[in-house]
């Protein structure tokens, strides 16, 4: 059962307000318990010790005053207390006339501290009885006096574990001759019941009262301040294809909730970029694949027009196979791109010796770099040696000098360069001349099936995914590329982390290696080109 925020934010304070209220009674029950439950004691312990005053010694005989002239607590027919004295040898000195013929429980206390206990009086009301034990005055006497007892916080009697007790040394000294009498004092709590009941409904109702009160605020305060998830909640409810480019706005919300709402905006951001380059795919893959079918298509259909010779006939099946190769890279390079960014690929390491690499990688594109008249500087300060996955770096390094062939100005040059960081981090970059991208289109250089040719004049040679595929393949060999162009040289540099890096050992002295344009160069080098040189420096 899933249950609101709402729901369970007042199960969880009802549940805790009802404990702490119910703990909170419970306690103030039990101490105003305890001392309306001391002061009924204290008020029958008083009884007894005035009664005890009462019980004079008159020679031989015990002399009991209340006895002669009844009280009238004692002597009334509705809820009669009752007392009753005892001799030292067990003799029932005097009774209450309501006892009858019952006794009540003997209890033996003394003056000071008072034996009381919970009993069931005669009649079957539940009471209270205090008890003494004592030795009576002689008459016109006064009575011994013995200080006030003390009590402890938990309302117990302190002392009582004190056996020399200056009252009782008293009645032993001075009255040892005389016959020890008890009195017991008894009365039922009828009145104190009813006071502990009316408590306890006190207590039960202001709590309950209580309860209700705070939950009908809390309820009320925690529904206003949920207004902000509400409304968050009906704005996401409201998101669809065609409202990507809204953005969450909540007023009044809480600091708690900003961050969610920056993320989520964020989120959208991703999402309406994701949702437009989805639709950006199909048109630009269509593009891209339309042209090369065309081109196959027109020239079956010129190869078809009429009869030809067979030289005719095989030059149209040469082109219709290129194009139907450069239609193969074209979807290899997709596969390769969702392989990737599926998680599919794995990653093979191997030893790899990046200069030589470098150099061998070079070798498809030195004619093309040689009929353009393209100057191409070596810049290798080290010999790298590399632990990573040789296939997909030979990719990357494959599709950079792709890029740089095919986009350099006749006669301008190429820098192929490597060098470390501060971090000890690889950095390898292919520069070339005669980039005419400005900074906002060198952002897009990464993006599929873009180029900066908006009218798309090269589609069939170039289809906008190369340096796509170089990203994410860095990227899975846990490198970063970075794309910049300055005075119309781009500027294509990868970084390799240092833990993939296994040697490395200086190549030649800096007197020949320094170059005009790369990384950690000066401005007057020398330079190789393979018009002239074929061999690689």
């Amino acid at each position: 059962m899933n249950m609101t925020l709402r729901t369970r934010l007042l199960l969880g304070i009802c549940t805790t307000i009802i404990v702490t209220l119910s703990a909170t009674h419970y306690g103030m029950f039990v101490l105003m318990k305890r001392q309306l439950l001391t002061e009924f004691d204290d008020a029958l312990a008083a009884k007894a010790r005035a009664l005890a005053v009462l019980v004079e010694q008159d020679g031989d005989r015990v002399d009991i005053e209340f006895q002669k002239h009844p009280m009238q607590e004692f002597a009334r027919g509705m809820r009669p207390e009752y007392y009753q004295v005892w001799h030292a040898d067990g003799t029932v000195l005097a009774r209450s006339r309501q006892l009858g013929k019952d006794d009540l429980a003997q209890l033996r206390g003394d003056r000071v501290v008072p034996q009381i206990k919970s009993v069931v009086l005669p009649d079957g009301r539940g009471g209270r009885a205090a008890g003494i034990s004592f030795r009576p005055n002689m008459e016109g006497e006064l009575p011994p006096v013995s200080p006030p007892p003390r009590r402890d916080p938990n309302g117990r009697i302190a002392g009582m574990e004190d056996d020399d007790n200056d009252a009782l040394d008293l009645d032993e000294s001075d009255y040892a001759s005389r016959p020890l009498v008890t009195l017991v004092v008894a009365r039922d709590t009828q009145d104190l019941d009813a006071s502990l009941a009316k408590l306890t409904w006190l207590l039960a109702g202001s709590g309950l009262l209580a309860t209700v009160i705070i939950l009908g605020v809390l309820a009320w305060l925690v529904t206003q301040n949920l207004r902000p998830l509400q409304s968050l909640a009906r704005q996401i409810g409201a998101v669809n294809e065609q409202t990507l480019n809204q953005r969450f706005a909540l007023k009044n919300a809480p600091g708690e909730l900003h961050p969610i709402v920056v993320r989520l905006n964020g989120l959208m951001t991703c999402l309406e970029t994701a949702f437009q380059r989805e639709k950006t795919f199909t048109a630009d893959v269509a593009h891209e694949l339309r042209t090369p079918l065309a081109g196959i298509r027109s020239t079956l259909e010129v190869s078809l027009s009429r009869p030809r010779e067979a030289d005719s006939y095989l030059l149209s099946m040469q082109k219709s196979l290129r194009i139907s190769e450069e239609t193969e890279t074209i979807i290899s390079t997709l596969l390769s791109l969702s392989r990737i960014e599926a998680g599919h690929a794995k990653l093979e390491t191997d030893i790899v010796d990046l200069c030589s690499l470098l150099q061998r990688m070079w070798r498809p594109f030195e004619q093309r770099a040689t009929e353009a008249g393209i100057h191409v500087v070596w810049n290798l300060k080290q010999h790298v040696v590399l632990k990573t996955d040789p296939g997909k770096l030979q990719m990357v390094i494959a599709n950079l000098f792709d890029n740089a062939t095919s986009y350099v100005d006749r006669g301008g040059d190429i820098v192929i360069a490597t060098c470390f960081d501060d971090a000890a981090n690889l950095h390898f970059s292919v520069v070339n001349s005669g980039c005419s991208l400005t900074n906002d289109q060198v952002k897009h250089a990464c993006d599929r099936f873009w180029r900066g040719d908006a009218a798309r004049s090269a589609t069939g040679l170039h289809s906008g995914l190369g340096l796509a595929l170089t990203r994410r393949i860095v990227q899975f060999l846990d490198g970063q590329i970075g794309i910049s162009v300055k005075n119309s040289r781009f500027t294509a540099d990868i970084q390799l982390p240092s833990t993939c890096i296994e040697a490395t050992d200086d190549m030649a002295n800096d007197s020949e290696d320094e170059m005009a344009v790369g990384l950690r160069s000066s401005e007057s080098l020398t330079v190789r080109t393979l018009a002239t040189d074929h061999s690689v420096v």
